[in-house]
């Protein structure tokens, strides 16, 4: 009974290694807009990872891709607009009530 035992637990770990070492870990990455500005702007990450962008200005801004891959709302002073890329690309992005504010995101395999 002992052995029947110990091969359940190496089986249940080993599939619970197998699962835990297959499974690609997400990332949220945080861009601040302040003073007229993405903070950072340029920016690398992977695909499923997401960013969540927070207006940190005492100004309303907006995130919009230039390819129209995405867009929020209005943004006010604190809100914050969170969203996952799918998939690989470099998807340049703005401000559309502030034309100068711009920045990009390359998101590799």
């Amino acid at each position: 009974m002992r052995l029947g035992t110990n091969i359940a637990i190496v089986i249940l770990l080993v599939c619970g290694l197998s699962i835990s070492i297959g499974a690609p870990k997400k990332t949220t990455h945080s861009v601040s807009i302040n003073d007229m500005k993405f903070d950072p702007a340029d920016l690398q990450i992977d695909v499923g990872d997401s960013i969540e962008w927070t207006n940190n200005d005492d100004r309303d801004h907006n995130v919009t891709a230039k390819d129209g891959s995405f867009q929020s709302p209005n943004l006010s002073s604190g809100a914050s607009y969170k969203y996952t890329f799918k998939k690989a690309g470099k998807f340049a992005y703005g401000c559309s009530l502030h034309p100068r504010m711009k920045a990009s995101v390359t998101v590799g395999p």
